[in-house]
């Protein structure tokens, strides 16, 4: 059984639902950690279901937020 097959159109939702999560990060007055936590748990995921491009996209975000969760 593969478990880690993701259809064309389940990665494009995966996507999707990606950055709607990084937006309501990025919009937040303060970031906390658990959503900074959240969001690396999510980029995991999508590396793991095969989905390296959209998760490398979200990297330099990810960064950012990291850089404004320590300020």
């Amino acid at each position: 059984i593969v478990t880690n097959t993701v259809q064309t159109n389940e990665e494009k939702s995966m996507v999707d639902k990606t950055e709607y999560f990084f937006t309501q990060a990025e919009s937040m007055g303060e970031l906390d950690q658990r959503t900074y936590d959240n969001l690396q748990i999510l980029l995991g995921a999508l590396k793991i279901l095969g989905i390296e491009g959209g998760a490398q996209s979200f990297t330099p975000r990810l960064a950012a937020l990291r850089q404004k969760l320590a300020s």
